[in-house]
């Protein structure tokens, strides 16, 4: 929201300036005062200070009883796989009922097996059904077995015109799938309409998963997963013989909203590595779908691995490079992807650079330097630079403007970090005993926003206690672990000496 605002401002500015025609005025008398009174540091700390409500929202509610992830995916859990079923007719309703209000139609795309079974549960008079048109995510050429289950439990029993099921014709897969792709671009757009790229969107696809991840026909680590960003919404597929066609993942997230199931403790350890990954991975392709509506449907065995956290970390020495460990992304890291990063590092024999940042500058920064040399980077706050970075005008006398400048950098550094391309990890540096108010401040914002998106705020924080005796230092640290590893946080401590003094903590004796 503040991005909006800003961006607004910015646009007034420029067409203020075209009317008045600055160029033909002093710079001194026009320009100056107002760039120093609306885009100095003074006045944007202000305005960030003025937004930190909206950044610490979520841009949409967590369903009942369910979470919000930190992309923004939606996770409803359900009691069992009878009510994963009712809750996929509530979805399908909700949508279809937005839909025609704001357009007059309503288009879906389905797939077979379990999810359009559930189908047959749909309440019958909750919508109009004559303005809903049904496509279809996959099917195997020849068979229709998807298009005969939307058949016996959608179309049938609802009463939705024949002519607005589109059937999957015959043919080679590549002219099927290069029919099909036609058909959808060729709709109305109050039926299909098109994103910023050409990119056919219907209002709502529905997907079943599998143990391997899979959704629809695009299964992990094969060439149609791999053909995610060419464009192309619907895919040919030959595979000995049997052919068929699949919607892309990029069609999949071109949808205004995406609907995922998965039942059964056999699909948790698959529901525990898609949720826990924002940018997804080939050899999970339901880890992928993020739409800008994404909701999962799990029930209380599938989600119980997620939620127990019982993850076993991956080998990584063996690993080429970085971008191999399972789940790695551009962005902040936490909890497992980071503690493998970490042991990626030492493994391989190189460190993570960490750099004190001060100010939004400051982390540019590092992020560039991050970005130019393709390497992970490390960015900290100290309670000083902390409090520097909110300003130093304000009181901190107990630490509440240090708690509010990392916070803040946290959050300017989740922002931002996803545009570099690097992996970042966000740290809090040295704090002694004397400053364990900020440390409670932020580990406060870090269970707040794990609540509220599934993983902390920070990735990692320090305890340096080194000032105190050992068993004193060890005792507290011990404690705060606790407290961390239920929101998924890294804990550093300093044991022992080494001498000198280091943001406050003066062991130079």
């Amino acid at each position: 929201a503040g991005a909006k605002r800003l961006g607004a401002r910015v646009a007034d500015t420029v067409t203020k300036a075209l009317k008045e025609d600055w160029k033909g005025k002093s710079k001194g008398l026009n320009c100056v005062p107002f760039v120093r009174e609306n885009y100095s540091t003074l006045a944007q700390c202000q305005t960030m200070l003025d937004n930190m409500k909206d950044w610490s929202s979520a841009p949409v509610a967590a369903p009942a009883g369910g979470m919000m992830l930190s992309d923004g995916r939606k996770v409803r859990i359900c009691n069992d796989e009878a009510d994963i079923a009712t809750a996929v007719c509530e979805e399908f309703t909700a949508a279809a009922k937005t839909a025609i209000a704001a357009k007059g139609s309503f288009s879906v795309a389905i797939p077979g097996g379990s999810i359009v079974a559930a189908l047959a549960k749909l309440p019958k008079g909750a919508f109009d059904v004559s303005k809903v048109h049904v496509f279809f995510c996959n099917e195997r050429i020849g068979e229709g077995k998807c298009y005969k289950g939307a058949i016996k439990n959608l179309v049938e029993p609802l009463g939705i015109p024949a002519a607005q099921v589109y059937k999957v014709p015959e043919g080679s897969p590549e002219d099927v799938a290069a029919n099909y792709e036609k058909l959808l671009k060729s709709m109305p757009p109050e039926v299909v309409s098109a994103n910023y790229d050409g990119m056919p969107s219907v209002d709502l696809v529905l997907l079943g998963t599998g143990e391997d991840g899979h959704i629809g026909s695009l299964h992990p680590n094969k060439k149609e997963i791999k053909m995610s960003g060419d464009g192309k919404a619907v895919i040919p597929i030959n595979e000995g013989g049997k052919t068929s066609i699949a919607v892309s993942l990029d069609f999949i997230c071109a949808a205004k909203r995406v609907v995922l199931s998965a039942a059964k403790a056999s699909r948790a350890p698959m529901v525990l590595r898609a949720l826990r990954s924002g940018a997804g991975y080939f050899d999970c392709p339901a880890s992928m779908v993020c739409a800008k509506d994404t909701t999962w449907l799990v029930d209380k065995d599938s989600i119980g691995m997620y939620k127990a956290k019982k993850v076993s970390d991956p080998p990584v020495a063996h690993l080429s490079s970085f971008w191999d460990i399972p789940g790695m992304k551009a962005g902040v890291v936490t909890g497992d992807l980071c503690w493998a990063l970490l042991r990626y590092a030492k493994a391989k024999g190189f460190a993570i650079p960490a750099v004190n940042c001060t100010s939004t500058s400051t982390v540019n920064a590092v992020l560039e330097a991050g970005k130019d040399l393709n390497r992970p980077v490390i960015i900290q706050f100290s309670e000083g630079g902390s409090a520097f970075f909110a300003g130093k005008s304000l009181v901190n006398k107990e630490k509440q403007a240090s708690v509010l400048g990392a916070v803040a950098g946290a959050y300017y550094v989740r922002a931002v970090a996803p545009a570099y391309g690097i992996p970042v990890i966000v740290h809090s540096d040295h704090c002694a005993k004397k400053l364990l108010p900020w440390f409670d401040g932020m580990l406060e914002f870090d269970e707040a926003h794990y609540a509220q998106r599934g993983e902390p705020l920070f990735s990692s924080h320090m305890l340096d206690l080194s000032e105190e005796p050992h068993d004193e230092n060890i005792g507290i640290c011990a404690k705060y672990l606790q407290r961390m590893a239920k929101v998924d946080l890294i804990l550093e401590m300093e044991i022992g000496l080494t001498g000198g003094v280091e943001d406050g903590v003066d062991n130079s004796g």
